[in-house]
């Protein structure tokens, strides 16, 4: 898997938005837990390893701007986190919800009801 490459306050939000879906899903983690599997899903060994990472290196494209070959190969990838962390049960949901490499944008009225 290639690293995917986000800025930092990014990966720390995903940590968030972990935590409180998780939550919200009967699971409690430590949010230093969902730092560490943020990072995975970036494909960083920790956050340490994401730490160290060349900050001028271009960013990663989100999912929304990858052909479908590479989007699924990004999700299979993401899943395979998920389920290494023990989610395996709840990985789709979680990785729905909390979108990691996905825009946060809010999607206009007209294009959500179309």
């Amino acid at each position: 898997m290639n690293i995917i490459m986000m800025p930092e306050h990014r990966v720390k939000r995903t940590a968030k938005r972990l935590r409180k879906v998780l939550r919200d899903l009967g699971v409690e983690l430590w949010y230093k837990q969902c730092l560490e599997i943020a990072a995975r899903l970036c494909g960083f060994d920790d956050w340490d390893h994401f730490r160290a990472r060349d900050v001028n290196a271009p960013l990663s494209p989100f999912d929304d701007y990858l052909s479908e070959e590479d989007f699924a190969i990004r999700d299979t990838f993401q899943m395979g986190v998920l389920e290494t962390a023990g989610l395996g049960s709840i990985a789709r949901e979680v990785l729905d919800r909390v979108n990691p490499t996905g825009s946060w944008a809010p999607v206009p009225a007209e294009e959500a009801d179309g």
